[in-house]
């Protein structure tokens, strides 16, 4: 039976003497930590579950107005006071804002969840009932609150959402770069376009490529050319702008989408990256002081565009700088690329 089920077996059955000795017999029977209080918030029933789970025994609690002890580090209205004083439904979105709700079986009674960090040694999730406590002639004479432990299934909850946000990064994130993956840039690329046909919002988008990373494979190996992918995209990070995303688009090459940016600015963001990636020395197992350079090309979206477009005008721009020298950053533009600028300029 729950423990809502036997408040309301509770409340069919208390007489308008609360103390009567009945009552005490059912309290104590309850298999789950309850206690009950009357109209003056005085405690006239702690049961032997509750005792036993908060080492409280009943003889010191009760006659006193102490109930919260067991749950806070000092006093503070437990449910049941809120509902001897009518204040419950204002009351409680203050205590229990966003961890209760009324209850579906019980008329005047709130089911909560929460984190009590004063019992046990690491504290204890709980999930509490407390519902009103009346006479055959409908008067409220107190309140009862049940309590049940429910730290395994929280920690079983929590440890499911944890697998699911795992598995999430895990499809959307590049496990080398850190970047976002190739699939995740694509789901990106359609929503930035439909905000730029719904509320003209531009968006600027830069490929780049790391100059010469063939030669730099061949010479030292895949896993230091695995460490260089590793600390540029841990670059690449920490130079974006907190509204930017970079992708991993595949090999030594990333793709930066950048929000509501004309290609001057955008041109200044890339500029930064490239000008820290010049700046940033990798050492391989020898001791040997490797430095690297990337080649950027960026393009402005347009009315005509679609992903594919878009791309290929950021692709085209990108090979025009790496045919221009490598190290610079070249800007599309109509049917040809502007004049781009190494970032040490």
């Amino acid at each position: 039976m729950s423990d809502e089920l036997i408040l309301n077996a509770l409340g069919q059955n208390v007489s308008a003497t609360i103390d009567a000795g009945s009552v005490d017999a059912l309290i104590d029977s309850i298999a789950i930590p309850a206690f009950v209080i009357d109209r003056g918030h005085v405690i006239t029933h702690w049961n032997k579950a509750l005792a036993k789970t908060a080492c409280l025994p009943s003889e010191i609690m009760i006659g006193t107005n102490h109930q919260w002890r067991p749950f806070y580090g000092e006093p503070r209205p437990t449910m049941a006071d809120l509902i001897i004083d009518g204040t419950i439904e204002g009351a409680v979105e203050h205590f229990y804002g966003g961890k209760y709700k009324p209850s579906d079986v019980l008329d005047g009674a709130y089911v909560a969840e929460d984190f009590f960090p004063d019992i046990g040694i690491e504290g204890e999730w709980l999930s509490f009932t407390a519902a009103p406590i009346r006479n055959q002639e409908g008067n409220l004479v107190g309140a009862i609150e049940t309590l049940v432990m429910i730290s395994d299934r929280k920690k079983a909850e929590m440890e499911l959402i944890e697998r699911e946000k795992r598995y999430r990064e895990l499809s959307t994130i590049d496990s080398l770069t850190q970047l976002y993956n190739l699939r995740q840039f694509h789901l990106e690329l359609a929503k930035e376009l439909e905000r730029f046909r719904r509320y003209q919002q531009g968006f600027s988008l830069c490929m780049l490529d790391l100059d010469h990373f063939k030669r730099l494979n061949d010479n030292h190996g895949h896993l230091f050319g695995d460490k260089v992918l590793e600390g540029v995209g841990k670059l690449i990070s920490t130079y974006l702008r907190s509204v930017d995303n970079a992708y991993r688009y595949g090999g030594e090459e990333f793709v930066i989408l950048m929000p509501q940016v004309d290609e001057t600015k955008a041109q200044i963001g890339i500029q930064r990256i490239c000008k820290e990636l010049n700046d940033l020395t990798f050492e391989t197992d020898a001791g040997e002081q490797i430095q690297i350079t990337a080649s950027a090309g960026l393009a402005v979206v347009s009315e005509s565009d679609t992903d594919k477009t878009l791309l290929a005008k950021a692709d085209e721009a990108m090979y025009e700088a790496k045919a221009k020298g490598r190290n610079r950053i070249q800007i599309w533009s109509g049917s040809e690329t502007l004049n781009g600028e190494s970032p040490s300029h």
